[in-house]
């Protein structure tokens, strides 16, 4: 997760498209798409600021696949746009792999970072 979200700041879209899970709806086998994909998650720097990853809490499913609930610190314009989002990954071969995630805003949820996976399910349901 934290290597993602470097990714993200640093705007690296090819390694956050080479990190996709094969399920993940934007995972593509056609280039073109792939290619599009790299360049719009490149460009994403240049819009927006992030601040900060928070892990928030961490959970195995099985053996060769997890969730980790974090908050991230991220600014568009001057607008903050944090969100919290609890992501699921999925072991393939030696490398863990984004499969996708649920997310809601930053305000939607406690600041102080005692917000519990239970808690985040609960604050979904609500939304």
């Amino acid at each position: 997760m934290r290597s993602r979200y470097s990714a993200f700041a640093l705007g690296l879209g090819r390694y956050l498209v080479d990190t996709l899970d094969p399920d993940h709806v934007d995972w593509t086998e056609d280039d073109g798409k792939e290619h599009a994909l790299i360049r719009a998650l490149s460009i994403l720097r240049q819009r927006q600021r992030f601040l900060g990853l928070r892990i928030l809490d961490t959970a195995a499913l099985a053996e060769d696949e997890g969730e980790v609930l974090f908050r991230a610190r991220v600014f568009e314009r001057g607008v903050d746009c944090s969100f919290v989002e609890l992501s699921r990954f999925r072991l393939r071969g030696e490398a863990w792999r984004y499969v996708g995630g649920v997310l809601l805003p930053g305000s939607a949820s406690a600041q102080d970072g005692s917000l519990t996976r239970e808690a985040f399910l609960a604050l979904v349901e609500q939304g």
